[in-house]
């Protein structure tokens, strides 16, 4: 037999992308990713979320706040969150994943918005590991870190919520103003807690954020049932008096 040393496992990646626009409050984008409509076992990066999709429209309905900011979006899969602030102007954006197969489509899609006019900067980031950390740290024009990281849909499972928190309290900036915001889907209570009592720990407190911004009309998912269940959280330093 022929190729014997083919790796099986690719024979079950789908990378049969599309290119899709996604337009917000008559700002698009334009960005390749899978048809979720045509499988059942995508890579979760590969897809775009209900929770990247209100995250993007916070960011454009708030986008004042993130102009002139370096940001940083961590699990950032497809990179629609990302691509948006770029999109708006803002020029020092990095998006991250960990996953090979996934940061070969961010790069695409980086890639190409980058030729449409619209930048940013594509990086591995496995949460907790050193050197992905310190490569994003010299990554950015400010050694001190970055004003804003996000990401949707990060918050899974109980073991990733001490690596995030790890990694964000090593990359956002030491300062009031600094920002880290969660978008996420709520599938367990207990670890809705666990995400809590992890940003104290390493010094955060937090704000939960109405959705009163919403145009479920612009969504792919629109019962109340799914959104109903989304969590928009800020977290930002807590204030050291002494």
């Amino acid at each position: 037999m022929e190729n014997d040393d083919v790796d099986v496992g690719d024979l079950f990646l789908n990378k049969s992308y599309v290119q899709k626009t996604i337009d917000y409050f008559g700002v698009s984008i334009k960005l390749n990713t899978l048809d979720s409509a045509s499988t059942d076992f995508d890579l979760t990066g590969q897809t775009i979320w209900i929770s990247a999709q209100v995250l993007s429209q916070f960011i454009i309905k708030n986008i004042e706040e993130y102009k002139d900011k370096k940001v940083l979006e961590v699990g950032s899969g497809v990179g629609v969150c990302g691509l948006f602030l770029a999109k708006l102007g803002c020029n020092d954006i990095t998006l991250t994943d960990n996953n090979e197969i996934v940061l070969e489509l961010l790069d695409r899609n980086c890639i190409e918005s980058t030729q449409d006019g619209y930048g940013c900067k594509c990086m591995k980031l496995d949460w907790g590991d050193k050197t992905d950390i310190e490569n994003c740290l010299v990554s950015t024009s400010d050694s001190n870190g970055y004003d804003v990281i996000m990401g949707s849909d990060i918050v899974y499972w109980r073991i990733g919520i001490e690596p995030l928190f790890i990694t964000v309290s090593q990359l956002l900036k030491q300062n009031d103003n600094s920002r880290f915001i969660i978008c996420y889907q709520s599938r367990a209570s207990q670890t809705d807690a666990y995400l809590l009592e992890t940003a104290k720990k390493y010094g955060f407190e937090y704000e939960f954020k109405p959705l009163d911004f919403l145009d479920k009309s612009l969504l792919t998912i629109q019962d109340d049932s799914t959104i109903n269940i989304i969590s928009l959280i800020i977290f930002k330093r807590i204030k050291n008096n002494n």
